[in-house]
């Protein structure tokens, strides 16, 4: 990446930057910095754990991380106000495969591109550290079943692209449905990201130099992968 790159404004990656502010200022109002804290010191093994955000540890880290981070990516929440019933979306607990699967992954990523379908299997806050990788687990499941990938070729679909994310850090895999191929194409971590805004934010003890710019910079390469205007030609 050269220096000129770095220096142009990215309107996604100032999008997403802001987006990411929701998850430590959630944890500000709930008093629960210290939390925070060790949910992002490097090589921590602590998920989320529920009583301190008062609910599901998942919802939690989906309704405050992963489902704003997507917003800011250009898949607009249909709850929001933005939402005109066009243009890339995501839906919970999709209903599209449960004839196929006895499980189904946690959002469909809709209208990104007719010749792809996008999932998204994710997880508390923490748990794909280096000993877990618990939603890459779940991902690699879908990828590799036979009937999944069956049923998304009888659909006209080529290609299946599959995230498996914790909101810190995620992961891009794709399937070649015809071809039989698959592979990861991207892992990005915002474990660092999130430290320096939750610090700027005085949720979190400690300093920070990074400036908004520094932020964006540091998460043009997720942006690059994840953005939903982005991602069909990541994947060709």
């Amino acid at each position: 990446m050269t220096e000129s790159r770095l220096d142009e404004f990215n309107p996604v990656a100032e999008r997403v930057r802001q987006q990411l502010r929701t998850f430590p200022l959630k944890f500000r109002e709930l008093g629960e910095g210290g939390k925070l804290s060790l949910i992002l010191t490097d090589d921590e093994t602590t998920a989320l754990p529920g009583p301190y955000v008062g609910q599901q540890p998942e919802v939690f880290t989906e309704q405050y991380l992963i489902e704003p981070v997507l917003h800011g990516l250009g898949y607009t929440n249909p709850a929001s106000t933005e939402y005109d019933g066009t243009g890339p979306h995501f839906v919970r607990r999709p209903t599209t495969f449960r004839h196929v699967e006895s499980k189904r992954p946690d959002y469909l990523l809709k209208q990104v591109d007719p010749t792809l379908v996008c999932i998204l299997e994710a997880k508390a806050a923490n748990k794909e550290q280096k000993t877990r990788r618990a939603a890459t687990s779940d991902i690699r499941e879908y990828i590799e079943v036979n009937a999944f990938c069956k049923y998304l070729r009888e659909m006209a679909h080529e290609q299946m692209v599959a995230i498996g994310t914790d909101g810190l850090r995620w992961t891009l895999w794709r399937s070649h449905l015809h071809e039989d191929t698959q592979g990861q194409v991207c892992r990005v971590d915002l474990t660092e990201v999130l430290r320096a805004i939750s610090r700027r934010h005085d949720v979190i003890e400690g300093q920070t130099d990074w400036s908004a710019n520094d932020v964006r910079n540091r998460i043009e390469e997720f942006v690059d992968h994840f953005a939903a205007a982005r991602l069909p030609g990541v994947i060709e």
